[in-house]
């Protein structure tokens, strides 16, 4: 078979949606802009078993789903402020992308918002950013950030349970 014939049985690739489902989740400073499929669950928060077990940033760990999940703390780890447990503070549980451990858990200051981002938004806002941080945008009137996940997931995969 050729290489043209081959490419031709190919499945053609999805073209890029035209928006993506996503949530607005508030945090101490900027609110985390993720798409909602990176969200497992938003939870009532509660004490950390084992807590101080660890870097700064690792609150200690909960049980969810009968796994144990460590509970970080995003402000701590991107080195850009204390812990921070506000009156309407929750944990959502993340889903991993790159394979290690399969969830995490980080302390959100709120219940999150969808938001349906277009192909045209965001707009990247100058800024430096943390270690955690992948950028500063603009999204609907809204200044955000978008988390670096790769980063918190490579931090998140050296702990042990």
């Amino acid at each position: 078979m050729s290489e043209s014939q081959r490419s031709e049985r190919r499945a053609p690739e999805a073209p890029i949606p035209d928006d993506i489902p996503s949530l607005l989740i508030p945090m101490k400073g900027r609110p985390w802009l993720i798409p909602n499929i990176v969200v497992a669950e938003v939870i009532p928060l509660r004490q950390p078993d084992r807590p101080g077990h660890g870097p700064e940033w690792l609150l200690g760990w909960i049980n969810w789903r009968e796994q144990d999940l460590p509970l970080i703390s995003f402000e701590k780890l991107n080195e850009s402020g204390q812990v921070a447990i506000g009156p309407e503070a929750r944990i959502a549980v993340i889903n991993t992308v790159t394979g290690g451990a399969r969830f995490y858990a980080t302390v959100v200051q709120g219940i999150p918002r969808l938001l349906r981002v277009n192909k045209g938004d965001p707009v990247e806002e100058p800024g430096d950013t943390g270690p955690a941080e992948a950028m500063y945008v603009q999204v609907g009137g809204d200044l955000a950030v978008i988390p670096d996940l790769d980063a918190i997931e490579r931090a998140v995969a050296g702990l042990n349970a």
